[in-house]
């Protein structure tokens, strides 16, 4: 590493009296910055209760764009008047510390890395980082108590000196990928009191739970009511989908009753509520503890054959490439999204990752059939017994339909794609009760972050692997207009310590910049060997 980076790294360049800021001021990419642009504002000193810290990189997100769609309307902004109280946006970055205030300064020196868990709760409310407090999209920002001593303690993970500020920056949209596969779910009851909806009770599950209320199953409880573990025994779709809406956020329904003795009836779900408040529906055996034993995994099948359905955006990408490079993963990946190019890019950067393991990855473009039948035929053609894990990364709900429609008995189904709550899918009752197990989360826990960042620093995991474009902070606002478009099939990273760098894609590195082109990976992969070329030429100080 040359002299120049090596003051980067340690801080030890001069710092300016300014710095840019893309503040947004209300709905709509035209209200990001001023006349397109962003604005410049003092870096003073940190208060007492502050630390100051450079943005190193930046990951932009399709969740910055529901803000910029909704300005003050977004939930996590509660109703803030913008063009008083601008926010800046950003939170997948990697920072590192410019200086600390009085009363942090033993805990924080100059020249500490961390990234920042974006989901901050301070005193029981939440102050999310890019959303209530300043974010990534600017060259400098302050960070007080929310951030460093808040409900669940310091917000800030520290980042080992050796490892890219990029591979840093994105361990955070991997962190939400990897907590869909490290959720706890409730698979047996927990509460006191479970409802249990039956028209002959069970002696062991009355004496298994003394305090249990048992319903008819046309005997409902008061309006408001709601439970978070309802046992059925009487198992049809109008039984399941009227108590369904007694179900509490984060319960589960037990589905007791034997698949074969079904027919293959459809109830109406609401895949939203699944996704974002985690209500779980789950099956496969006639007693509690055979659904309990049936529902135990939670992550991809080793040896199985996995489908990802809308798969060729940079998430969807991101959950391919932790199929492929699993040690105990699947041994079929199949990959379908309706853009080809986007699709031809996931088999050219997943070359290496093919050769490490005994893994085929198959993709299928959905335009290449003259019907969804046809395409379905296909599918169902690759596993003739069905798929051991199908990850959706389309918010559309007949997909969820057929993600389930496609799973084998005791499959794991990944809901993974935004649907809002209301969103209503027919799914169908008899796979549930097979033991196929429904999923969706939202956001990731710091416990995720952390696991994903030592992943990187150990060696296991290539987050570089997911950028698609990179750009200086000038480039800001042509990223966000990028991501709205999907214009690219993976991230678009910043460095907002470079400003003038035009959006440029990785494919057209090695033209544009060819001494930093010669750094990427053979088969096309930005690199911590590139980043440092990139540094080294844009730095906006001379040595």
């Amino acid at each position: 590493m040359n002299n120049k980076l090596n003051k980067f790294r340690n801080v030890e360049h001069p710092l300016p009296e300014q710095y840019y800021a893309w503040h947004v001021f209300g709905s709509g990419l035209e209200n990001v910055g001023k006349d397109g642009k962003p604005v410049l504002l003092p870096l003073r000193e940190p208060n007492d209760n502050e630390i100051l810290v450079r943005v190193d990189a930046l990951g932009i997100c399709l969740s910055d764009i529901k803000v910029i769609n909704l300005g003050s309307n977004h939930p996590r902004i509660r109703g803030r008047d913008l063009q008083k109280e601008p926010i800046v946006l950003g939170h997948e970055c990697s920072v590192t510390v410019v200086k600390a205030g009085k009363r942090w300064k033993d805990n924080f020196k100059k020249g500490d890395r961390f990234i920042v868990q974006a989901d901050i709760y301070y005193n029981g409310v939440g102050y999310a980082f890019g959303y209530l407090i300043p974010g990534g999209m600017e060259q400098y920002t302050y960070l007080d108590e929310r951030v460093l001593a808040g409900d669940d303690g310091c917000y800030l993970l520290p980042v080992q000196p050796t490892t890219g500020y990029s591979a840093a920056a994105l361990a955070e949209p991997w962190a939400c990928v990897e907590m869909s596969y490290r959720l706890k779910d409730r698979i047996y009851p927990e509460s006191e009191t479970p409802w249990y909806i039956t028209s002959q009770p069970d002696p062991k599950i009355i004496q298994e739970f003394p305090r249990i209320k048992i319903f008819a199953p046309e005997q409902f409880p008061q309006e408001g009511q709601t439970s978070q573990d309802i046992i059925i025994d009487v198992v049809n779709p109008q039984t399941v989908e009227a108590w369904l809406k007694y179900l509490s956020p984060h319960g589960t329904m037990y589905l007791l009753g034997d698949a074969k003795e079904m027919t293959n009836d459809y109830i109406s779900l609401d895949v939203g509520s699944v996704h974002y408040e985690y209500k779980r529906i789950i099956g496969g055996g006639k007693t509690l503890e055979e659904i309990r034993e049936r529902n135990q995994r939670s992550d991809l099948l080793p040896g199985g054959t996995a489908l990802f359905i809308g798969a060729g955006g940079p998430m969807g990408q991101m959950h391919v490439q932790r199929a492929l490079e699993k040690e105990d993963g699947p041994k079929r990946v199949v990959v379908t999204d309706l853009d080809a190019g986007r699709l031809e890019h996931l088999k050219l950067r997943s070359s290496e990752l093919l050769n490490k393991r005994d893994v085929e990855l198959i993709t299928v473009c959905n335009k290449d059939f003259a019907n969804v039948e046809d395409l379905n035929r296909h599918l169902n053609e690759l596993a003739p017994g069905g798929y051991s894990d199908v990850v959706l990364l389309a918010p559309v709900p007949t997909l969820a339909t057929q993600a389930v429609d496609f799973s084998a008995p005791g499959g794991f189904v990944n809901l993974f794609a935004g649907l809002a709550i209301g969103t209503i899918a027919k799914i169908s009752l008899k796979k549930i009760c097979e033991g196929i197990k429904i999923i969706g989360c939202s956001g990731s826990r710091i416990s995720d972050l952390q696991h994903v960042l030592q992943s990187v620093e150990a060696g296991k995991r290539d987050t570089n692997r997911s950028v698609a474009a990179i750009g200086g902070l000038f480039a800001t606002y042509d990223g966000l207009k990028a991501v709205k478009e999907a214009r690219f099939p993976g991230k678009v990273v910043l460095y907002p310590q470079i400003l003038d760098l035009p959006l440029t894609p990785l494919d057209k590195i090695q033209e544009l910049l060819p001494e930093v082109g010669k750094y990427l990976s053979r088969d096309g992969t930005w690199t911590k060997e590139a980043e440092e070329a990139l540094l080294e030429r844009f730095l906006l100080w001379n040595d």
